[in-house]
């Protein structure tokens, strides 16, 4: 079917032109009839169509039903069209109008309506005469087929650019570079007529730009007279990557504005000074039509794509590209071929990276022309795919193009807009599309465990939370807040990862939780509880054995004093309790002075202190006997501070000090001490009592997401070595309050011995590792005390085992465990 003008101009030019003639008063139908005629062959559309319905509101011709309803599909207005050929075909009981189900199935299609459509182009396949329609009625069914699975992915955002930049007559061909938006457009608002009084109604090129944060764009502005030539149309318009030339083309049309006289593409270089003048391109142009450029790359060097209806093609339009031989200056064009091009047209390339995007209308799409993607793999094309529904609608989507990042790009569709000349799909309005990039908001809240009376856990102010990025082997410190007014903590997370957040308090013990945000296709918000505990300080013990001097921290005197300090009570205190429990113990009270003062003098002073100390046992109960006192004086320092050394006060007070050992009874004691001892941290048993920071370091070296998202299958490098009988322990359901005892057994599959360095569980268990080497072939148990109190309902908790052992990589080898039960 032949194209009006106006469909020609949106092809070639992409702007429509809208006409009217003069208002036409009290005619005949005989006069409106040869008046509408006349104003189709002028190119006035609209104009002829509003005759045309005047005359059928007369005589109700059904052969002028049939061209109303037709010219209603040419214009885009596919309500009407529907209308129009439904009637026709519902009453067509002499089978006069079998030819008007193809499109009266195509605007059921355009209108979202697939299973009506695919019914009527069945009915047409089945009775039309028409071969070519018969085949493309089966490629529309695909199309309808693959529309009504279709879904608009949730992460795809598309935006009109706004009533400014958009006007009611249809905009095309953008391109942004540089900050600016190119694009051709009529920038009339209004019905153009050509009556010989319309003026300066051609399409030009101009710019826009972005009015603030969101999609809207402002008025555009034409470019000068080196780009917009007079009596010229002006479009397609595309800006190489690099900014630096921008492509377009120039087209006169044929007498009376039917077909096209020409199509050429042209270029223009950037230069400090702005856009050069226009040159046409040697080596594309010729006696054929030309549209729709963009600069690309094949085999390593710079080509022009463009579409084409030259000679030799596949259908209407074909892609093609040519080579680029200098500036302005390309070799002879080559088709795409069949795997890109079609029988029907194929246009408006965009290329970037390896892949171009297209739209065609001559393979199975959801709409009229969509969008489609191939892949360049240096040789050949992949075999085109659809874009999704969002970027593809019912009716014609083109001209897309993307960010470098391909995140964003923009595109032309004739979906409603804000401000369509006539029907509400009659014109090509510029949509920018992104994809909406995928945030996780997490927040993080801290509690302390409820106390007794108390129904809850109460909100735990002044935390410092830390979120850690533990995909990869090397775990990220992504960010750490402290709030000493709430217990709120906001982070803002990505997708596809596993995270680590570890929630501190002075006075308390810190709490971790472990989560991943694999598998979030959009914008989601995440709470996590951490729930710390009251940091008690659990004893440590001491063996002291027959003659080892053992030091009492706070039994420290004033210079050249004897007397007993107030500090100093607990720790007498405390050997006084000692003695008690050791009733056959004896010591020697020994006391220590500084360097300060001649020899003969500290030694009387510190056999005073001795002795000082010795009159405060006695008093509370000990025997004379039992207690030795000797003053040293200053013959054992503890520090660097003799006779002649430079000290502090503090320095000094070091050595004056008290000190006991034992003398007879038992050879050695265990002894809780009130204040720490510096000793070396355990290397096995039970769990060390150890700074919060340093278990969670190395949990943190060494955790690993138990399927982690940068791969499909991940193995753990432990598997090879280390056979749990089971990695989860089920307990039946028990009361708040209980212990549960559980017991996980490991076997040993490796060719060497394994050492376990740490079980990291949460603070209600008490764990216990074996000690030393576990060889080849032998087994182990980890031994749990899990308290329940304070927990209620479904409860499940992870374990670490992490092994003094590392991987072939050098990382520490690490197990996973749960304690999976209920509570109540």
């Amino acid at each position: 079917m032949k194209k009006l003008f106006f469909l020609i101009l949106l092809a070639f030019v992409s702007t429509m032109v809208s006409m009217q003639a003069q208002p036409i008063n009290r005619s005949t139908p005989e006069a409106n009839l040869k008046s509408a005629k006349e104003a189709e062959e002028n190119g006035n559309p609209y104009a002829a169509l509003d005759l045309y319905e005047k005359v059928y509101d007369e005589n109700k011709d059904k052969a002028l039903a049939a061209k109303i309803a037709q010219m209603n599909y040419e214009l885009r207005d596919y309500e009407k069209a529907e209308k129009g050929f439904n009637r026709l075909v519902q009453r067509d009981r002499k089978s006069e109008y079998v030819e008007l189900r193809y499109w009266l199935a195509m605007s059921m299609k355009h209108n979202g309506k697939h299973a009506e459509a695919i019914d009527m182009f069945n009915q047409y396949i089945a009775e039309g005469a028409d071969e070519q329609l018969k085949i493309a009625a089966k490629r529309e069914i695909a199309g309808c087929e693959i529309a009504r699975k279709a879904k608009q992915p949730e992460n795809i955002l598309i935006n009109n650019i706004g009533k400014d930049a958009n006007s009611p007559q249809t905009e095309s061909s953008p391109s942004y570079s540089g900050g600016e938006l190119y694009y051709a457009t009529l920038m009339s608002k209004e019905v153009v007529v050509l009556d010989g009084k319309q003026g300066d109604w051609y399409a030009k090129i101009v710019t826009a730009s972005k009015t603030g944060n969101g999609a809207e764009f402002g008025e555009p502005k034409p470019l000068g007279q080196q780009i917009n030539r007079e009596e010229w149309h002006h479009g397609n318009v595309s800006v190489s990557p690099d900014g630096k030339t921008m492509f377009f083309t120039r087209v006169q049309l044929a007498e009376k504005g039917q077909d096209l006289a020409e199509s050429k593409i042209f270029y223009s270089v950037k230069t400090s000074e702005g856009w050069g003048a226009a040159n046409e391109a040697v080596g594309i142009n010729g006696d054929y039509l030309a549209k729709h450029p963009c600069e690309g790359e094949l085999f390593g060097e710079k080509v022009l794509f463009f579409s084409s209806n030259m000679p030799g093609g596949k259908g209407g339009f074909d892609l093609y590209y040519a080579p680029k031989k200098s500036e302005g200056v390309y070799g002879l064009p080559v088709n795409l071929g069949e795997v890109v091009n079609t029988p029907g047209d194929d246009v408006a390339p965009f290329y970037q990276d390896g892949k171009l995007w297209f739209s065609s209308n001559g393979r199975p799409t959801i709409g009229g022309l969509d969008v489609f993607e191939s892949q360049w793999n240096g040789s050949v094309w992949s075999e085109p795919k659809m874009l999704p529904m969002g970027i593809n609608t019912t009716l014609d989507d083109q001209f897309y193009t993307r960010s470098p990042d391909g995140m964003s790009g923009f595109l032309v569709s004739n979906r409603p807009g804000p401000n369509n000349l006539k029907s509400k799909t009659c014109c090509d309005d510029i949509y920018a599309w992104e994809v909406e990039r995928i945030k996780v908001d997490l927040n993080a809240l801290t509690f302390r465990l409820k106390r007794k009376g108390e129904k809850e856990n109460q909100a735990l102010k002044n935390c410092t939370v830390s979120v850690v990025d533990v995909t990869s082997k090397k775990p990220i410190n992504i960010e750490e807040k402290t709030n000493a007014a709430a217990n709120n903590f906001p982070f803002t997370l990505e997708p596809e990862k596993s995270y680590l957040v570890v929630a501190n308090a002075p006075g308390y013990k810190p709490d971790t939780v472990r989560f991943n945000t694999v598998g979030i296709k959009k914008t989601t918000s995440i709470e996590k509880k951490l729930t710390l505990r009251l940091e008690r300080k659990e004893p440590e013990y001491d063996t002291i054995r027959l003659n080892e001097p053992i030091r009492l921290d706070n039994i420290l005197y004033d210079f050249d004093d004897d007397k007993i300090r107030p500090d100093a009570e607990p720790d007498l205190q405390y050997l006084t309790d000692l003695m008690n429990k050791y009733p056959d113990m004896k010591i020697e009270l020994s006391s220590h002075t500084d360097a300060r003062g001649n020899d003969a003098y500290n030694e009387d002073l510190s056999q005073r202190r001795a002795e000082s100390a010795r009159r405060w046992l006695i008093a509370k109960g000990i025997k004379e006997d039992r207690i030795t006192p000797k003053g040293y004086g200053e013959k054992v320092l503890q520090n660097k501070c003799s006779n002649g050394v430079e000290c502090t006060e503090e320095e000094h007070q070091l050595n004056r000090r008290t000190e006991f050992k034992i003398i007879s009874g038992p050879t050695s004691i265990i002894t809780e001490k009130i204040e720490k001892r510096e000793k070396p941290a355990p290397s096995s048993g039970k769990q060390a009592v150890s700074e919060a920071g340093t278990v969670i370091q190395k949990l943190m070296n060494a955790i690993q997401d138990t399927v982690p998202p940068t791969s499909d299958v991940w193995q753990n490098p432990a598997d090879k070595e280390v056979k749990f009988k089971s990695e989860v322990w089920n307990y039946e359901e028990v009361r708040e309050g209980v212990i549960v005892k559980i017991q996980f057994t490991f076997v040993n599959i490796g060719s060497r011995a394994l050492q376990v360095e740490l079980v990291s569980g949460c603070e209600c268990m008490n764990i216990k590792w074996p000690k030393g080497d576990i060889q080849p072939g032998a087994s182990a148990n980890i031994d749990i005390d899990f308290n329940t109190r304070s927990y209620k309902g479904d409860i499940v908790k992870d374990l670490d085992v992490l092994f003094k052992n590392t991987d072939e990589k050098g990382y520490p080898l690490v197990k996973q465990l749960k304690v999976v039960g209920k509570i109540n």
